[in-house]
Protein backbone atom coordinates (compact mmCIF):
# COMPACT_ATOMS: atom_id res chain seq x y z
CA UNK A 1 0.00 0.00 0.00
CA UNK A 2 1.17 3.52 -0.63
CA UNK A 3 2.68 4.49 2.74
CA UNK A 4 0.80 7.76 3.24
CA UNK A 5 -2.49 5.80 3.11
CA UNK A 6 -1.54 3.56 6.03
CA UNK A 7 -2.65 6.05 8.73
CA UNK A 8 -6.07 6.82 7.20
CA UNK A 9 -6.56 3.12 6.43
CA UNK A 10 -5.84 2.14 10.02
CA UNK A 11 -8.29 4.73 11.39
CA UNK A 12 -10.95 3.55 8.93
CA UNK A 13 -10.37 -0.12 9.77
CA UNK A 14 -11.32 0.66 13.39
CA UNK A 15 -14.81 1.62 12.13
CA UNK A 16 -15.43 -1.43 9.93
CA UNK A 17 -17.06 -4.54 11.41
CA UNK A 18 -17.96 -7.93 10.01
CA UNK A 19 -21.60 -8.92 9.61
CA UNK A 20 -22.08 -12.66 10.02
CA UNK A 21 -25.49 -13.96 9.02
CA UNK A 22 -27.18 -17.34 8.98
CA UNK A 23 -28.05 -19.88 11.62
CA UNK A 24 -26.07 -19.21 14.81
CA UNK A 25 -23.99 -16.60 12.99
CA UNK A 26 -22.10 -19.12 10.88
CA UNK A 27 -23.39 -18.07 7.48
CA UNK A 28 -22.18 -15.47 4.97
CA UNK A 29 -19.80 -12.68 5.85
CA UNK A 30 -19.96 -9.07 4.74
CA UNK A 31 -18.67 -5.76 6.02
CA UNK A 32 -20.50 -3.03 7.92
CA UNK A 33 -19.57 0.59 8.51
CA UNK A 34 -20.08 2.26 11.92
CA UNK A 35 -22.16 5.17 10.62
CA UNK A 36 -23.00 6.67 14.03
CA UNK A 37 -21.39 6.45 17.46
CA UNK A 38 -24.57 4.98 18.96
CA UNK A 39 -24.41 1.63 17.17
CA UNK A 40 -25.97 2.18 13.73
CA UNK A 41 -24.13 0.36 10.97
CA UNK A 42 -24.57 0.60 7.21
CA UNK A 43 -24.06 -2.42 4.99
CA UNK A 44 -25.33 -3.80 1.69
CA UNK A 45 -28.90 -5.12 1.69
CA UNK A 46 -27.78 -8.28 -0.12
CA UNK A 47 -25.51 -9.16 2.84
CA UNK A 48 -28.50 -9.40 5.19
CA UNK A 49 -30.13 -12.83 5.20
CA UNK A 50 -32.14 -12.61 8.41
CA UNK A 51 -33.38 -9.91 10.79
CA UNK A 52 -30.79 -10.91 13.40
CA UNK A 53 -27.07 -11.33 12.91
CA UNK A 54 -23.71 -11.22 14.65
CA UNK A 55 -21.55 -8.09 14.40
CA UNK A 56 -17.85 -8.81 14.88
CA UNK A 57 -15.87 -5.76 15.96
CA UNK A 58 -12.25 -5.13 14.93
CA UNK A 59 -11.11 -6.26 18.39
CA UNK A 60 -12.91 -9.60 17.93
CA UNK A 61 -15.99 -9.08 20.09
CA UNK A 62 -19.11 -10.84 18.76
CA UNK A 63 -22.24 -8.82 19.58
CA UNK A 64 -25.86 -9.20 18.49
CA UNK A 65 -27.18 -7.04 15.70
CA UNK A 66 -30.65 -6.52 14.32
CA UNK A 67 -31.92 -5.19 11.02
CA UNK A 68 -33.46 -1.73 11.32
CA UNK A 69 -34.42 -1.40 7.64
CA UNK A 70 -33.18 -2.21 4.17
CA UNK A 71 -33.64 -0.62 0.77
CA UNK A 72 -33.07 -3.41 -1.75
CA UNK A 73 -33.35 -1.08 -4.75
CA UNK A 74 -30.25 0.81 -3.57
CA UNK A 75 -28.69 -2.25 -1.88
CA UNK A 76 -28.41 -0.45 1.46
CA UNK A 77 -29.31 -1.76 4.92
CA UNK A 78 -29.02 -0.34 8.42
CA UNK A 79 -28.24 -2.60 11.37
CA UNK A 80 -28.37 -1.69 15.04
CA UNK A 81 -25.68 -3.12 17.35
CA UNK A 82 -25.24 -0.74 20.31
CA UNK A 83 -22.96 -3.17 22.17
CA UNK A 84 -20.38 -2.81 19.38
CA UNK A 85 -19.32 0.63 20.72
CA UNK A 86 -17.26 1.67 17.69
CA UNK A 87 -16.28 5.13 16.46
CA UNK A 88 -18.22 6.38 13.46
CA UNK A 89 -16.72 7.26 10.10
CA UNK A 90 -16.42 10.61 8.39
CA UNK A 91 -18.03 10.89 4.97
CA UNK A 92 -17.34 12.94 1.86
CA UNK A 93 -19.13 13.61 -1.41
CA UNK A 94 -17.46 11.64 -4.22
CA UNK A 95 -18.80 14.13 -6.77
CA UNK A 96 -16.20 16.61 -5.50
CA UNK A 97 -13.37 14.22 -6.41
CA UNK A 98 -11.56 14.08 -9.72
CA UNK A 99 -11.24 10.88 -11.75
CA UNK A 100 -7.85 9.35 -11.00
CA UNK A 101 -7.99 10.25 -7.29
CA UNK A 102 -6.70 7.53 -4.99
CA UNK A 103 -9.33 5.45 -3.20
CA UNK A 104 -9.27 2.47 -0.87
CA UNK A 105 -11.71 -0.26 0.07
CA UNK A 106 -11.78 -2.12 3.36
CA UNK A 107 -13.60 -5.36 3.93
CA UNK A 108 -13.26 -9.07 4.51
CA UNK A 109 -12.81 -10.63 1.04
CA UNK A 110 -12.87 -14.42 1.14
CA UNK A 111 -12.76 -14.22 4.95
CA UNK A 112 -9.51 -12.21 5.08
CA UNK A 113 -10.34 -9.83 7.93
CA UNK A 114 -9.90 -6.06 7.46
CA UNK A 115 -8.16 -6.32 4.10
CA UNK A 116 -7.30 -3.04 2.40
CA UNK A 117 -7.14 -2.60 -1.37
CA UNK A 118 -6.30 0.58 -3.25
CA UNK A 119 -7.07 1.95 -6.68
CA UNK A 120 -8.36 5.04 -8.43
CA UNK A 121 -11.73 6.69 -8.81
CA UNK A 122 -13.03 6.25 -12.33
CA UNK A 123 -16.33 8.15 -12.24
CA UNK A 124 -19.40 9.14 -10.27
CA UNK A 125 -22.72 9.13 -12.04
CA UNK A 126 -25.62 7.20 -13.46
CA UNK A 127 -24.96 3.89 -15.13
CA UNK A 128 -27.57 2.18 -17.33
CA UNK A 129 -26.99 -1.32 -15.98
CA UNK A 130 -29.19 -4.35 -16.65
CA UNK A 131 -30.33 -4.58 -13.05
CA UNK A 132 -31.68 -1.02 -12.91
CA UNK A 133 -35.23 -0.84 -11.67
CA UNK A 134 -38.19 0.57 -13.56
CA UNK A 135 -35.95 1.76 -16.39
CA UNK A 136 -34.13 4.25 -14.19
CA UNK A 137 -30.38 4.55 -14.01
CA UNK A 138 -28.91 4.70 -10.53
CA UNK A 139 -25.95 6.80 -9.36
CA UNK A 140 -22.80 4.86 -8.54
CA UNK A 141 -19.24 5.52 -7.53
CA UNK A 142 -17.11 3.54 -9.98
CA UNK A 143 -13.53 2.67 -9.05
CA UNK A 144 -10.66 0.56 -10.25
CA UNK A 145 -10.16 -1.21 -6.91
CA UNK A 146 -10.21 -4.93 -6.16
CA UNK A 147 -13.25 -6.22 -4.27
CA UNK A 148 -14.25 -9.78 -3.46
CA UNK A 149 -16.97 -11.64 -1.56
CA UNK A 150 -16.83 -10.14 1.94
CA UNK A 151 -16.21 -6.55 0.77
CA UNK A 152 -19.93 -5.94 0.25
CA UNK A 153 -21.20 -3.33 2.68
CA UNK A 154 -17.72 -2.02 3.43
CA UNK A 155 -16.39 1.46 2.78
CA UNK A 156 -14.93 2.90 -0.38
CA UNK A 157 -12.94 5.85 0.93
CA UNK A 158 -10.76 8.71 -0.25
CA UNK A 159 -7.07 9.08 0.63
CA UNK A 160 -8.01 10.88 3.88
CA UNK A 161 -10.09 7.91 5.04
CA UNK A 162 -13.46 9.60 4.48
CA UNK A 163 -16.16 7.24 3.23
CA UNK A 164 -17.35 8.19 -0.25
CA UNK A 165 -19.48 5.10 -0.86
CA UNK A 166 -20.70 1.71 0.35
CA UNK A 167 -19.19 -1.12 -1.69
CA UNK A 168 -21.96 -3.02 -3.46
CA UNK A 169 -20.65 -5.15 -6.31
CA UNK A 170 -18.26 -5.83 -9.14
CA UNK A 171 -19.55 -5.44 -12.70
CA UNK A 172 -17.23 -6.26 -15.60
CA UNK A 173 -14.23 -5.84 -13.29
CA UNK A 174 -15.36 -2.44 -11.99
CA UNK A 175 -16.10 -1.83 -8.30
CA UNK A 176 -19.41 -0.07 -7.76
CA UNK A 177 -20.42 1.67 -4.54
CA UNK A 178 -23.54 3.54 -3.44
CA UNK A 179 -22.51 7.21 -3.00
CA UNK A 180 -22.29 8.30 0.65
CA UNK A 181 -24.65 11.30 0.17
CA UNK A 182 -27.35 8.92 -1.09
CA UNK A 183 -26.85 6.69 1.94
CA UNK A 184 -27.15 9.70 4.24
CA UNK A 185 -30.32 10.83 2.44
CA UNK A 186 -31.85 7.35 2.84
CA UNK A 187 -31.04 7.35 6.55
CA UNK A 188 -32.50 10.85 7.00
CA UNK A 189 -35.70 9.82 5.19
CA UNK A 190 -36.24 6.96 7.68
CA UNK A 191 -35.98 9.09 10.83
Amino acid sequence: MISFLSGPAERLRSSVAQIVTGTNGNGGIGAAIAWTDNGLFVTSAHVIRSPRMIVVTPDGRRVPGELVWQERRRDVAVVRAPEAAMSSVRTADPSAMRPGSLVMAIGHPFGLVEAVSTGVLQSVGELPLEFDFQGKSLRWVQADVRLGPGNSGGPLADADGRVIGVAAMIVAGMALAVPAPEVEALIASRR
